[in-house]
């Protein structure tokens, strides 16, 4: 047996087969020690016997590391697609957007349909405008003199400044307001200075009433008398229509004209007072005067 055959015998197989080859050859073999030989065998089995395993706790340990790394690099991986994959995205609906304003840009801009209401108020015709207001002939008006009148001094000619007394009302419908600003002339003067016994006589026309649509051309005249110097010293004024019908109550025409309001009263007649038979119509008095025809004023 070669060394090379013999480097895998244990000590136990060397000193049995050395017994054999003592026995073989007639000698006895030495005796052994039963329990040194046990030791060295067990010694020698224990040196020749693989080592046992080395403890794995730290191989597990590095191993998870490792897995932890491995994850953290995915999931950072992850993370960067998906950031890349949000701005491509991004990007792309930027793009469409573009293309999408700049492809209205191009194109008229398209009317909205319209409505039922608005179809309908298109296809009916615009009501009518409202019509004048007519004030016929006949309706007194209520003037108010800003400027005093008196036949001692006034000249057939002169500027007589007034204005109405009360609203103008046809129908329920309001022709010209009060206050609004009238204009006429003085047409007679009668006075009695220059005749003894004679009549006092004062004619005023009122040719013009201003309102919110301007000028309205009107006729309305009065005509106012006192008594004689041979008289009594006062007089109540009368015009054309009785002055009685106007004081302290409104005015209804058989037409439909109302002057609305009340008239002065006593103390806004007109009154002649005897100053050597002359009519004095100081500022402030409220006449009446008539119109001679129908005026037209526009719907307010």
């Amino acid at each position: 047996m070669n060394r090379q055959s013999t480097r895998f015998l244990t000590p136990a197989l060397v000193a049995t087969l050395a017994v054999l080859s003592l026995a073989g050859c007639g000698k006895s073999p030495a005796p052994v020690a039963s329990g040194a030989a046990a030791d060295a065998a067990t010694a020698s089995q224990a040196a020749e016997s693989p080592a046992p395993p080395a403890d794995t706790s730290a191989d597990a340990d590095r191993a998870a590391a490792l897995a932890a790394k491995e994850k953290e690099l995915a999931d950072r991986e992850a993370a960067v697609r998906q950031q890349e994959l949000e701005a491509e995205l991004a990007r792309r609906d930027a793009e469409n957007a573009r293309q999408a304003a700049a492809a209205a840009a191009k194109k008229p801009a398209a009317k909205a349909a319209p409505t039922k209401s608005a179809t309908v108020a298109a296809t009916q015709p615009p009501p009518p405008p409202p019509s004048p207001i007519v004030v016929p002939a006949g309706t007194p008006i209520a003037v108010e003199l800003v400027t005093a009148v008196t036949t001692k001094t006034a000249v057939v000619g002169d500027p007589v400044q007034g204005r109405l007394a009360s609203d103008l009302v046809v129908g329920g419908r309001l022709a010209a307001r009060a206050g609004s600003a009238v204009s006429g002339t003085v047409t007679q003067v009668v006075s009695g200075s220059d005749k003894i016994g004679g009549t006092p006589t004062l004619g005023i026309a009122f040719n013009s009433i201003a309102t919110v649509s301007g000028p309205v051309a009107i006729s309305a005249r009065l005509q106012q008398q006192a008594a004689s110097d041979t008289g009594k010293d006062t007089a109540k004024v009368v015009g054309t229509t009785a002055a009685g019908a106007i004081i302290g109550h409104q005015v209804s025409h058989k037409s439909g004209a109302v002057v609305g309001g009340l008239i002065g009263g006593a103390t806004g007649l007109a009154i002649a007072k005897k100053t050597g038979g002359e009519v004095a119509l100081a500022a402030g008095t409220v006449v009446s005067a008539t119109l001679d025809g129908a005026v037209q004023f526009a719907a307010g």
